[in-house]
């Protein structure tokens, strides 16, 4: 008695087209990071501006309340490439916190002045970096989609 087995997969084919297939992977993610980081500066970063940074910014005729959004730099700056996500050195900062060497302050003829920060005071940290859940799960969906196909002969 002969025994036949047959396979409808091929490993030899999911090895050819992984490395593709990762790289497709990473970069949708990092174009879904862009994406999921902007919309979450566009929705405004907790902890707010405080007051005197509003204040300061109305003296340098921006206009906004949002943080990280002053200027826009920091936000046109988040790019994604094909397997990274890249943005201004500042923006690091930001995502961690710090302690400005120098901080404005607004002088009695409403100019701004930049003065030694011997206070500590600190810039609160705004993780901006981000994805938006349904973009990460259709990520993850067509990344299975295509682990399947490139398994089948």
């Amino acid at each position: 008695m002969k025994l036949k087995i047959t396979t409808n997969f091929n490993f030899g084919k999911l090895a050819r087209e992984m490395p593709k297939i990762i790289r497709e992977y990473k970069t949708e993610y990092a174009k879904g990071i862009e994406k999921g980081s902007k919309n979450k500066i566009d929705r405004g970063m907790l902890p707010k501006l405080e007051d005197s940074t509003k204040e300061i910014r109305k003296l340098r005729s921006i206009s906004g309340n949002k943080p990280l959004k002053a200027t826009g730099n920091l936000y046109n700056s988040i790019k994604s490439g094909v397997d990274v996500v890249q943005f201004l050195k500042y923006g690091q900062y930001h995502r961690e916190g710090f302690v400005p060497e120098k901080i404005p302050v607004k002088t009695k003829n409403k100019k701004i002045l930049f003065v030694n920060n011997k206070k500590n005071i600190s810039v609160p940290s705004r993780d901006f970096l981000g994805i938006l859940d349904e973009t990460r799960n259709n990520i993850n969906k067509n990344f299975r989609i295509k682990v399947v196909k490139s398994l089948k002969k």
